[in-house]
């Protein structure tokens, strides 16, 4: 019954739908022709319908590669990409010599260290092994520490690109700390290079109307003078506190110059600060003949420096003073606030305020990063909430000594130093600390320091405020000039914030 219902084929049923097959199979191939261009060549019209018609894939196979071999390159229709190698004149074709040309014998890097980045990590991209990075360095350390490296300096790398062998390292840290590591034979060597450089002594003088920063600019100087200044009055004079506008300043500077362009300030020669507040107080830099370093005088023979810091931080301001019935910001109830704190950015230097021990640096409950430092006569000064600690328990250090960082570890709520004093296991307000001061000039250098006083004293009473500054030029000299530290912070107004839980005596 299956078999009945089965269609019947016969010849002529065959024969007619193979013609309507050739019928559609040639209006196909003239649509395409006519849709993918009319100026094909009559190979691909043959390799289209021969692929086409052919009975098996092999046969279709072997059909396009007989229409490819008797096809002209030169006819390639839309649509249809060949290999780089079988297309000539083509962009990958034209590159393939290229790609045998020789390689330059040399190839040179250049950047610049990142913040937190180091040497090993800023050259990692240029496929240097540990063994290349590691020869650099020990080559430069006779003249440079790369742990003392600063963000922002500028390194150039010349390897060999036979092997990727270095030939050359250059490494400037600064305009005057410029180093170099150079191949010789198997080896790398290092040299620091030199400088011809010059020094100007520079009188200038200002009136503060706003801000210390913003009279330096006034009078044509950098910010880095206004940062001397705080620095050698420091002894005397709060400059968050005690200035006001109508406060003068003259001062006597160092100007480094290199090839005729200024790179940096030297030491301040001399100082004069008149406060509206506290009055007028004046300081010379005297370095003895025969002596390696100097230090700052007034005028009388007496030193500048003092048995402690006005305050431990260059720029700041009180948020809270010494209280001992407070209410706690945080815990809400009246606690005892045994100390100062001074506001200021996260980031900002911390001084020692004076020459003492560290008897403990690391985190302790509220106070969260704690430096504490034994000095002399019993007394103790603490610094809490720290955001680094720079020093470590048992090290002995001086007065200005950076010891950390203003933070606001432990229980705080914000950025600020809370700063304590403990005499004879009390604690006291550190603004009521009498301080004395150190060691004043021999009396045989009396002599030579008179002179210095004398010279220098005419050089600031010449400075008219609002004037130019006068320029005495000196001879060029080879001399190193030791680098300043920029710890200016950022001066943005931080939300001040206290506590501080007193160790035990």
């Amino acid at each position: 019954m299956f078999l009945d219902a089965r269609p019947r084929y016969t010849p002529r049923a065959l024969l007619t739908g193979g013609a309507f097959f050739l019928a559609a199979l040639a209006l196909l191939v003239s649509l395409t022709s006519r849709e993918g261009g009319r100026n094909l060549d009559p190979d691909f019209h043959r390799m289209s319908t021969v692929a086409i018609i052919a009975r098996t894939p092999e046969a279709a196979e072997e059909a396009l590669k007989s229409a490819l071999e008797s096809a002209s390159p030169s006819t390639t229709p839309p649509g249809v990409t060949l290999l780089a190698a079988e297309a000539p004149g083509s962009d990958a074709a034209a590159a393939a010599p290229a790609s045998t040309a020789p390689l330059p014998p040399f190839v040179e890097y250049s950047g610049e260290l990142g913040k937190g980045q180091t040497l090993s990590s800023a050259l990692a991209p240029y496929n240097l092994n540990n063994g290349q990075v590691d020869a650099i360095v020990q080559a430069l350390a006779p003249h440079f520490s790369f742990r003392s490296a600063r963000p922002g300096a500028h390194y150039s790398l010349t390897v060999r690109t036979a092997d990727m062998r270095v030939e050359k390292f250059r490494f400037e840290h600064s305009a005057l700390e410029v180093y170099e590591a150079f191949r010789e034979g198997d080896e790398l060597k290092g040299r620091a290079e030199t400088f011809a450089v010059g020094s100007r002594e520079v009188a200038v003088g200002g009136e503060i109307q706003a801000t210390l920063y913003e009279a330096v600019q006034h009078a044509g100087e950098s910010g880095a003078i206004a940062a001397s200044l705080i620095d050698v009055f420091a002894y005397d004079i709060d400059f968050y506190k005690d200035t006001r506008p109508g406060d003068r300043f003259k001062v006597v500077v160092e100007k480094v110059f290199k090839e005729g362009t200024f790179i940096q300030y030297g030491r301040l020669l001399a100082a004069e600060y008149t406060s509206v507040k506290k009055g007028s107080f004046r300081t010379y830099w005297f370095q003895a003949p025969g002596e390696k370093t100097g230090a700052y005088y007034l005028e009388d023979g007496q030193s500048t420096r003092k048995t402690f810091l006005a305050t431990p931080l260059k720029f700041v301001r009180i948020s809270s003073g010494f209280n001992r019935h407070r209410k706690h910001p945080v815990l809400g109830y009246t606690k005892a606030h045994l100390g100062t704190d001074f506001a200021a950015p996260t980031g900002t230097p911390v001084w020692a305020m004076a020459d003492g021990k560290v008897i403990h640096a690391g985190p302790k409950g509220a106070n969260g990063n704690l430096v504490v430092i034994q000095h002399k006569s019993g007394l103790v000064s603490l610094y809490a909430h720290l955001h680094k600690i720079k020093v470590k328990k048992g090290q002995d250090v001086t007065q200005k000594q950076i010891i950390g960082t203003v933070g606001t570890t432990g229980r705080s709520t914000g950025p600020h130093l809370h700063f304590g004093v403990r005499v004879n296991g009390a604690y006291i307000n550190p603004q009521t600390l009498k301080m004395t001061r150190g060691e004043g000039i021999a009396h045989k250098l009396r002599p030579a320091f008179d002179a210095l006083v004398a010279s220098r004293k005419a050089q600031l009473d010449g400075v008219t405020v609002g004037t130019a500054p006068p320029v005495v030029a000196l001879d060029p000299t080879l001399f190193e000039v030791p680098m300043p530290t920029d710890d200016t912070p950022d001066p943005e107004d931080p939300t001040p914030a206290a506590d501080f839980e007193p160790l035990e005596p």
